[in-house]
């Protein structure tokens, strides 16, 4: 009996630890991806930011679901899945809105567009990391 409860304990800390590998490949991921829209702003690439937005739309999917998001947050944190998968809503619509400043060359609406990303990151952050 006892072998049966350390192996579903390690089942659960591996399990634990994977979805935490996860997130910090997902966040490296998303931060890539703020690092390059930023860079293709400086620099006057649009293809950079392009570039950018993609990194973040595909580290963003794991959000999209609510309940597999609760795996990703502390345990003390599970309840409110639910700011982390809005945030990810806010990146979405952020993140399309970029592109389609930038299809338009407006680039200062690109530009805010980016911020609104940053801000809905933020905005996550500040509740699982008790900001």
């Amino acid at each position: 009996m006892k072998i049966v409860k350390v192996l579903a304990l390690s089942a659960l800390f591996g399990a634990g630890l994977m979805a935490n590998d996860v997130l910090v490949s997902n966040m490296s991921q998303m931060e890539k991806g703020l690092s390059s829209i930023q860079k293709g702003f400086l620099y006057n690439t649009p293809a950079l930011i392009k570039e950018g937005v993609s990194d973040i739309q595909k580290a963003n999917a794991l959000f999209h679901n609510k309940d597999e998001t609760k795996k990703y947050l502390p345990k003390d944190k599970q309840h409110l899945n639910n700011i982390a998968f809005n945030a990810a809503k806010r990146i979405d619509t952020a993140s399309n809105n970029v592109l389609k400043s930038l299809d338009k060359k407006e680039y200062s609406k690109a530009h805010q567009s980016y911020s609104e990303i940053v801000n809905a990151c933020t905005a996550c952050h500040a509740v699982v990391r008790s900001w």
